[in-house]
């Protein structure tokens, strides 16, 4: 049999030779050439499949361009006006024709190459071991279980979830305005108020009387107005039903800015988080949000408030306990308490401040 396969591959040409991997095979000997079995020869590739041919373009295209040269050259050379033109005309049509023809040409080149690309990314593909999307399994892989949990997610407008989510119930914590108390009389009070407050807004506001006329900057959500609070409940109470004439879509479009930093609606509850509106038994409306937690509403403090409330919880309650402390009463009240106005009002309080120079002397 290996004679035999020498016989075949002399009498091939060099362009087409036999497979190498079974002429050089030590074991194919003629001493061992009956444990040879056709089954042990591997099956080759089949041969590529020929591309289509392209219809239309019979000749070389470089010939005919030069044939209709010559043919232009000739015709402008007839010295007789009107056999030039009939010549000149002709010549004319055959270039329209070579014109047609290659345009032809170059959409089924297109073709040929689009059809071209799809098989050699498939085949590219498939050596690299890449699966096809529709061919997947769900559940196989990260992505797939990505994508197999967007399509069991319902899909629900966000008016619907505005009707059908259930708010708490609890009671809110509405701060009074404290004059005196903690061992502190109303002088005492009144300054450390004013200090707060000029701390607080870098020297906008000298004292408390002046936060009437005070308009904090819309970018900072934590820091609010009467007025500005008044807008925020304004907007959420129609968020989800448009008002003046806007449907809900460009009431929303309108306040898109409003919700990209308040995220009224959510699946997860969490900071700046199911933001809704509560009601007291006197009609005031109050702006709120759930606990990280979402077991509770917290209300939003317009800026006057502020004062009132960390005076109630670090001075009343806690007797001038630490920042933590009094951070984690007010995570528990209030929806925009943040650490730098619960440390301005710790570096302003004057019991705090007097400990901490007794401290600094002892």
């Amino acid at each position: 049999r290996s004679a035999h396969f020498l016989r075949e591959r002399s009498s091939h040409s060099v362009e087409s030779p036999l497979p190498l991997f079974i002429l050089d095979d030590p074991g194919l000997s003629m001493a061992n050439s009956n444990k040879f079995k056709s089954d042990d020869v591997p099956a080759l590739p089949p041969p590529p499949l020929p591309l289509p041919e392209v219809a239309g373009v019979e000749e070389d295209f470089s010939t005919s361009l030069e044939r209709l040269r010559n043919e232009v050259q000739q015709a402008k050379a007839i010295p007789e006006e009107s056999a030039r033109e009939t010549a000149l005309l002709s010549a004319l049509k055959n270039c329209r024709k070579c014109l047609e023809d290659a345009e032809e040409a170059k959409v089924i080149a297109t073709r040929r190459v689009t059809a071209a690309k799809e098989v050699y990314e498939n085949a590219a593909q498939a050596l690299s071991g890449y699966t096809p999307l529709n061919s997947r399994v769900a559940g196989i892989g990260n992505s797939s279980n990505k994508r197999a949990k967007i399509e069991k997610m319902p899909r629900v407008s966000v008016a619907q979830l505005a009707e059908d989510a259930s708010y708490p119930t609890n009671s809110l914590y509405l701060p009074p305005c404290y004059t005196q108390g903690g061992s502190m009389d109303e002088g005492l009070v009144s300054n450390f108020r004013d200090s707060f407050y000029r701390q607080l807004t870098g020297g906008a506001v000298q004292s408390a009387a002046d936060l009437d006329g005070f308009v904090p900057p819309p970018t900072n959500a934590n820091l609010k107005s009467k007025a500005q609070l008044k807008e925020w409940i304004y907007i959420a109470e129609h968020w989800a039903t448009g008002v003046d004439g806007l449907d809900a879509g460009q009431f929303r479009a309108k306040h898109k800015t409003w919700y990209s930093r308040m995220k009224p609606v959510t699946y997860k509850l969490g900071r700046r988080t199911g933001i809704h509106i509560r009601e007291t038994d006197d009609g005031t409306k109050y702006l709120c949000r759930h606990s990280k937690d979402g077991s509770k509403s917290i209300i939003y403090l317009e800026i006057g408030q502020v004062f009132d409330a960390l005076f109630e919880m670090h001075v009343m309650e806690l007797g001038h306990r630490g920042r933590d402390a009094t951070k984690n009463l007010a995570d528990e009240r209030y929806a925009n308490l943040p650490d730098a106005q619960i440390r301005a009002f710790l570096d302003a309080c004057p019991a705090c401040a007097a400990r901490r120079t007794a401290r600094a002397f002892s």
